[in-house]
């Protein structure tokens, strides 16, 4: 054989080696170019329910109660440990068994984070007596309790997930009234009169003088008595106009609003007896207001005012 046909055949042998067709390729493995699919972590839901309201605990001295509602799944279809980790350690510390479903969790009062508020609830303040008086205020402690949970599932190829779910709840811890004793200014009420201009006869009912408030802090007509002494006589206790039943000595007409303010006039008249004929001339009408006192507190009398009814006017 010349060296060119030898040379060509040793070539075309190692070809054909290369191509596996010397019986090679039946025992060779093709090579594995395939990826795999990543193995898929459980997928998870959580909420929170106590009663109607979503978020809310109740809690006890030692533990706190809600229900939480959850639900999960693999899509992988691989068998998932599933449950709920209370100190968030990454360890379930309450096992599930079902993959969805309502549970009663007692979590430990000790996993919850406190704080508190401090809320001024309103007060009291009494009468200027003196040039003092007294407050009272109710302040309530507010304390609230919050803490975070886990629902963690893994599943048996060591894929695992987790969600966090945050509860919380306020309730009243304590409440206290504080009383100072701080200064005030004793109202100080003035007061003008003039002549009600009316008829001075024998008959009943006839209009005498008009009472005038020029300063002063607006003062309840519930708590206002109005008494007169017409020349000297008795002291008769006047009944509000709108309220009399006709059987009155004296009257005071008011306004509509709820209270005697300044610039406003009371009009003081007979009642059911003639007090003042104006045959002299007229009479002198002593007037004098007190504040009724309420609660334990004593009537006050706030102004006397000396007024004169003209009959020639």
């Amino acid at each position: 054989m010349n060296p060119a046909r030898t040379m060509n055949v040793v070539t075309l042998s190692i070809i054909l080696l290369l191509a596996g067709c010397f019986g090679l390729g039946d025992s060779a493995e093709a090579s594995d170019e395939h990826e795999h699919t990543p193995n898929a972590a459980p997928v998870l839901h959580a909420e929170l329910s106590t009663g109607n309201q979503f978020n809310l605990a109740e809690c006890s001295l030692s533990d706190c109660n809600l229900t939480s509602y959850h639900a999960a799944v693999d899509p992988d279809g691989d068998t998932i440990e599933l449950g709920y980790d209370f100190d968030l350690d990454g360890s379930i510390d309450y096992q599930l068994t079902d993959l969805r479903g309502f549970t009663n969790l007692q979590i430990p009062k000790t996993e919850f984070i406190e704080s508190s508020i401090s809320v001024n609830e309103g007060f009291e303040v009494s009468e200027c007596v003196s040039g003092q008086r007294l407050v009272v205020t109710e302040n309530t402690t507010i304390t609230r309790l919050k803490t975070s949970f886990a629902l963690i599932a893994k599943d048996s190829n060591d894929a695992s997930s987790a969600i966090l779910m945050t509860t919380d709840m306020l309730y009243e811890n304590s409440t206290t009234l504080e009383s100072i004793v701080e200064p005030c200014v004793v109202p100080t009420w003035q007061f003008s009169h003039r002549d009600a201009a009316d008829t001075m006869s024998d008959a009943a009912g006839e209009k005498l003088v008009h009472i005038k408030m020029t300063q002063g802090d607006d003062l309840s007509w519930s708590v206002l008595k109005v008494s007169i002494i017409v020349d000297g006589g008795n002291l008769l206790t006047c009944a509000d106009a709108s309220m009399d039943d006709g059987t009155a000595d004296c009257t005071y007409e008011t306004d509509d609003d709820n209270s005697w303010s300044t610039s406003e006039e009371i009009t003081i008249s007979e009642g059911d007896v003639d007090l003042c004929d104006g045959a002299d001339g007229g009479c002198d009408v002593d007037v004098t207001l007190t504040k009724i006192g309420v609660g334990n507190e004593d009537d006050k009398v706030i102004r006397d005012v000396s007024a004169y009814a003209d009959a020639n006017q």
